[in-house]
């Protein structure tokens, strides 16, 4: 049994000033995917070692991946459609494909960039070969998906740590069809609701019950996976929204409807159900509340600007609120601007710089930047991204010379930061990750302006199909 493989992802915001192009993604082509040091343990190994091991020949072709940001740019787009499609299709003789793909990728002139790579590879390998893609849970899910592909099976978890089981189970629906002989088919039903992911982690209800309700469903017969997609909130998408998605035997496809109808119905009725699953609070209230808390640190979620949604990462307006209340014993990290990672390295480790910081505007049209005058404490490398760590009276900056996500406190530890003596720690996040709540001692998501504001009320949509939850009544 010969599996074709490959993988693109990317969660694109479109209320962002950003462009992404080919040079943002990790590209891998051919068995090269397995020397990426940071995929391991992603759903791309979780897909080639499953099929492996179930005694299929899995056939690496093309794979990219970026961090969240603003829409791709089309000659890009273009590019990773021809590396997967034209891949796949001189692959010779296949029995299947298995895709990676994230579900809410935008590219320019594109609102459905999946659906699009799905189109054009069926156009190139007909219509028999079963193709089943892994999904992101915050997958918008389109027509022209699920005209497209055979099978589904998305992240089960927020914050995601079932990317490789996501993969396998991708895998397991695949083998199984091909080593069957049964042909695959989806159903699925829109949910007209805007949800955060910082109102959904699956640690808590409703989430919790409704990840439990999947797994009953997919004891039914005939079902072979079971999914919720949650949409992206931050792209204005005239496809935006979550869905329920069932997958299964073709024979079976009154079943999959059923099924797919029963969890829509419920996950409707749990709409006024869904909240901040971390304690939030505007700005000053959220600092105003990490002060009062004895116990420390408390660990502050920058959620406007946050970089694993989008988000340009160069907003310094916390910077300056903990400046002006006089802060001690504070971090932040990590502004993105490399001008000001530049002036640190040209002062050295001890030296003085003067610094132009990021924006404290993040919806005005020309800078507003923070100036700001630092002791420089040291610079280094971690993982490819320079990094400068500066002071300013009692408020300790990590900046950056890109976009980076700061999921783990050991890159903090790495630029010989020690955490446990700090009162307060602003990471610019969402919900935070498991490391970073194991090291909270309260954690607060400050709800902040910027490209990833979630309070999804004042974002300017102008493309959703309406009505929508929770914008309209309904």
């Amino acid at each position: 049994m010969r599996i074709a493989v490959a993988g693109l992802m990317h969660e694109t915001n479109t209320f962002t000033a950003l462009r992404t192009g080919l040079g943002d993604f990790t590209v891998a082509e051919g068995s090269a995917v397995h020397g990426v040091a940071r995929w391991k343990g992603t759903v791309f190994a979780g897909a080639l070692e499953t099929l492996a091991g179930l005694g299929a020949e899995p056939v690496p072709v093309y794979f990219a991946r970026a961090l969240p940001s603003g829409q791709i740019e089309a000659e890009a787009f273009e590019a990773m459609c021809r590396g997967i499609v034209d891949g796949i299709a001189g692959c010779g003789p296949l029995d299947g494909v298995c895709l990676a793909l994230h579900g809410s990728m935008c590219a320019e002139g594109c609102d459905d960039a999946e659906g699009e790579l799905l189109a054009r590879l069926r156009a190139a390998i007909g219509s028999a070969l079963p193709v089943v893609c892994a999904l992101d849970m915050h997958a918008t899910v389109t027509a022209a998906m699920i005209a497209h592909a055979d099978g589904f099976a998305a992240y089960r978890t927020a914050p995601h740590v079932d990317e490789y089981d996501t993969g396998a189970r991708a895998a397991h629906l695949l083998h199984g069809a091909v080593a069957s002989g049964r042909k695959l088919a989806n159903e699925w039903t829109a949910i007209p609701m805007l949800l955060a992911g910082e109102q959904s982690e699956t640690g808590a209800e409703p989430m919790r019950g409704l990840m439990d309700a999947l797994r009953r469903e997919e004891d039914a017969p005939g079902v072979r996976s079971a999914s919720f997609l949650l949409g992206f909130p931050w792209a204005d998408s005239p496809h935006g929204g979550c869905a329920a998605v069932v997958s299964g035997c073709a024979e079976d496809r009154e079943q999959l409807r059923q099924a797919a109808a029963r969890l829509a119905e419920l996950f409707w009725a749990k709409r006024r159900d869904f909240a901040f699953s971390t304690e939030a609070a505007p700005l000053e209230e959220a600092l105003d509340r990490a002060e009062r808390e004895p116990r420390k640190p408390v660990v502050l979620s920058d959620a406007g600007d946050n970089p694993t949604a989008g988000a340009s990462q160069d907003v310094s307006l916390v910077v300056r609120a903990l400046l002006d209340r006089q802060a001690r014993r504070a971090l932040v990290a990590a502004v993105c601007d490399p001008g000001s990672v530049q002036a640190c390295a040209a002062a050295g480790s001890g030296g003085s710089a003067d610094l132009l910081l990021g924006r404290l505007d993040p919806y005005a049209a020309g800078p507003t930047p923070l100036p700001l005058r630092v002791r420089v404490v040291r610079t280094g490398t971690v993982h490819g991204v320079a990094y400068a760590v500066a002071a300013a009276a009692g408020v300790t900056i990590v900046v950056s010379d890109r976009r980076v996500a700061v999921y783990d406190p050991a890159i903090l530890e790495t630029l010989g930061l020690e955490l446990e003596t700090f009162d307060l720690i602003v990471v610019k996040s969402g919900y935070l990750s498991p490391a970073y709540k194991t090291l909270a001692a309260r954690a607060i998501l400050a709800l902040t302006p910027g490209d990833t504001n979630a309070l999804l009320a004042e974002l300017p949509y102008r493309r959703l199909p309406r009505p929508i939850f929770p914008l309209d009544a309904m």
